[in-house]
């Protein structure tokens, strides 16, 4: 392992520490549900108009991933969370003056602008902190993520008690001001390994054994990867690995409470559930860097069928058991993709190329109540809409599985290509 001087790693540990303090909020929207309801008795709108909230902002956010990894790519990383960091503060600000009676105003700041800035400043801390960690990429991208997945944690009952006792406005102007200070502090302390470095990094990642990649020195642009096999299989893998834990997300607590379970054990599952999101965040990252990512990515979407099966069959707190396991495999998927990405593309184009792997977030966000709602008004009840999640988490292990095959046949090609050159350089100068 390549040793850091002092002064790198006081600046490794600092850029860690304030880019999971940021990337921390980039969760508020999942905490939305919270604000909905006072937010539509103060405008007046419907549900249908608040929900838009929500989705405007988790689509808008991998459109962010791609402009900061692109732009990041071409200038200086710093940049990007300069102005993604102050479009995401500034969206939650202007939010709180724009609480009325049409919602197309929010839309534009908490959706669009919220989305859209924490897309870039996502990108950006984990592109960043990958490069801080040759050889352990799944451990730093694991780190930062975790944070995102504490938020709803941390920030579902803080918001609640403001939205109390002050109301939405003052709630986002409080939240706001504290998403600005985390942005400011990451820009300060933000800070990329120089060109000397990052050429140390190259260099270990070549001659570093990936279980996963197909060349760690193939650096591949957005444009070569979307040209590939492995990037529509690796796509594929996380829109049907995700969309089952989304046909269970919105009703985990409903559920249960419907099957006779008590409200408290119903409200507890999802707080556990939480805990075990970020928890897989961090570990199944940290050990696919020794064990493989493909190998613990496959186990996740094991116990996902698992799980799955189990709330398609029980009616007993089995289904409570099975609604925390599946928090944690959707914090596994999360936790891994940003570094199994790498690991297959390569790191110096992360940012963008994790982006375009992230519509697999936002087709299984959207697609997810619609299989729901098309399976129920057949007459289906939701043992059925898991069913079909089960089904949904094999042809991810399918998937999975052709891709695992497709990148052994690319490094195949690879070697076979190596050994050829090797063996004509020998020839060569054995004539001479």
């Amino acid at each position: 392992m390549m040793m850091l001087t002092k002064k790198q790693s006081k600046q490794r540990l600092l850029m860690m520490i304030f880019g999971a303090f940021a990337i921390f909020f980039t969760g508020y929207p999942h905490v939305w549900s919270i604000y909905q309801p006072y937010v539509m008795e103060q405008a007046g709108w419907t549900q249908g108009q608040a929900s838009m909230c929500f989705y405007l902002a988790l689509s808008t956010f991998v459109f962010g991933n791609i402009i900061g990894g692109r732009i990041q790519d071409k200038h200086n990383p710093r940049i990007v969370m300069i102005i993604g960091g102050g479009i995401f503060a500034a969206g939650i600000l202007l939010s709180a003056f724009l609480i009325v009676p049409s919602p197309i105003p929010i839309y534009l700041t908490y959706g669009v602008m919220q989305g859209f800035g924490q897309g870039m400043i996502y990108t950006t801390i984990i592109s960043t902190a990958q490069k801080w960690f040759p050889g352990r990429t799944g451990f730093a991208s694991g780190v930062v993520v975790t944070a995102n997945g504490l938020c709803g944690f941390f920030l579902a009952p803080v918001s609640r008690q403001l939205l109390e006792s002050y109301g939405p406005k003052y709630t986002f102007l409080a939240i706001g001001i504290v998403i600005a200070v985390s942005w400011i502090l990451c820009s300060v302390f933000f800070c990329v390994p120089d060109q000397e470095w990052r050429q140390r990094v190259e260099a270990e990642l070549a001659s570093a054994e990936s279980a996963s990649a197909v060349s760690a020195g193939k650096q591949y642009t957005s444009g070569e990867m979307m040209r590939t096999k492995s990037f529509y299989l690796l796509l594929a893998t996380m829109l049907f690995g995700l969309i089952s834990y989304f046909m269970l997300s919105p009703v985990s607590q409903t559920y249960q409470i419907e099957l006779g379970i008590p409200a408290s054990v119903a409200v507890s599952a999802v707080m556990l559930g939480s805990v075990m999101n970020a928890g897989t965040r961090l570990v199944l990252p940290t050990l696919s860097d020794k064990a493989g990512r493909i190998i613990c990515i496959k186990g996740v979407l094991i116990v996902s069928v698992i799980a799955m099966f189990v709330l398609s069959i029980f009616r007993s707190y089995a289904v409570t058991a099975a609604i925390i396991v599946m928090y944690g495999c959707y914090g596994g998927i999360m936790g891994s993709f940003p570094s199994f990405t790498s690991s297959v593309f390569g790191i110096e184009h992360s940012g963008e190329n994790y982006g375009f792997v992230m519509f697999g977030i936002v087709i299984a966000t959207f697609g997810a109540p619609v299989i729901t709602s098309l399976i129920t008004e057949k007459g289906y009840g939701m043992q059925m809409v898991f069913a079909v999640g089960v089904v949904f988490a094999a042809v991810a292990f399918v998937c999975l599985q052709l891709l695992s095959r497709e990148l052994k046949n690319m490094n195949k090609d690879k070697e076979e290509k190596t050994n050829g050159i090797s063996n004509n350089e020998s020839l060569a100068g054995a004539g001479k």
